[in-house]
């Protein structure tokens, strides 16, 4: 039984630990995607080969919730304070938050992206999260070899990403992948997020935090065409039917809007750093 302080420290708003509270879930699927997560805790499967999360976000969050204390206790074991570990795994709650601003309900739409918090692959250190895992051979990253682990940076919803706070992002990880994961050694960072589209880091004011951040990247890869990435983390919206309802407050707001309206695409780039 998850404790109300358990909610808290996983990032549940009211609304939705009320709802998780509320819901019934199927206690076999539960049974059998709790087993799925156990069993890949500290596995690091490939891209496209870990945990299938089912849509339905009741039997999600119930097994995510089931199998708490499996990860704790993993984190516990490879020597991950209770503050990295609780604040990755308050990810839940944040995209259960995100899930309901965005379409008024609960509901967890990314549900496939929390197996990898529940398997131990990803932490958040700071203003970023950092997740382990093997150069894949569809998008090689120069100067590494096949197999080769890295860390691929990623992007919460937790505020500005001011240099100094990127600076302490990465000079933790520098401290932590070492210490903690010494089997995986790794040497790069590498990126891919519409925030290393080239006309997003061209057309923005050069001295913003954005920009800043994207310069820190070698881009390398080719760009594949994301425009729903552009919408959804700007507007928290799908809806590329009505760009005029869109606010147009911020600089970076009226740039996304005005490249579609425009007839142009946003894309997801790559990028990579050495650490």
């Amino acid at each position: 039984m998850t404790t109300v302080e358990e909610y808290r420290l996983l990032g549940f708003t009211d609304a939705d630990r009320e709802d998780a509270e509320k819901f019934e879930a199927d206690p076999v699927v539960v049974a059998e995607l709790a087993g799925q997560i156990r069993a890949a805790i500290g596995t690091f499967p490939a891209e496209g080969e870990s945990v299938k999360m089912p849509d339905d976000p009741r039997n999600t969050v119930a097994a995510l919730l089931e199998t708490l204390p499996d990860i704790r206790r993993y984190h516990q074991q490879r020597g991950i304070s209770d503050e990295i570990s609780w604040a990755t795994l308050a990810d839940l709650g944040k995209q259960l938050d995100v899930h309901r601003r965005t379409f008024g309900e609960y509901g967890l739409a990314t549900h496939w992206w929390l197996g990898i918090h529940w398997t131990g692959m990803i932490f958040a250190l700071g203003r970023l999260q950092f997740m382990l895992h093997q150069v894949p051979d569809s998008n090689p990253v120069p100067g590494t070899e096949p197999g080769e682990w890295v860390i691929g940076v990623h992007i919460p919803e937790t505020g500005p990403l001011t240099p100094e706070a990127i600076d302490d992002s990465f000079a933790q990880a520098r401290e932590f992948f070492p210490r903690v994961f010494p089997e995986y050694p790794v040497k790069t960072a590498t990126l891919g997020s519409w925030l290393l589209d080239p006309y997003l880091l061209d057309n923005l004011p050069q001295d913003s935090n954005m920009v800043r951040f994207g310069r820190r990247f070698t881009p390398y890869g080719v760009p594949r065409d994301s425009q729903d990435s552009a919408i959804f983390f700007t507007f928290r919206s799908h809806d590329l039917d009505h760009l005029d309802d869109f606010p147009q407050d911020t600089t970076l707001q009226r740039l996304i809007v005005a490249r579609i309206k425009a007839g142009g695409t946003w894309q997801n780039a790559f990028g990579y750093l050495r650490l």
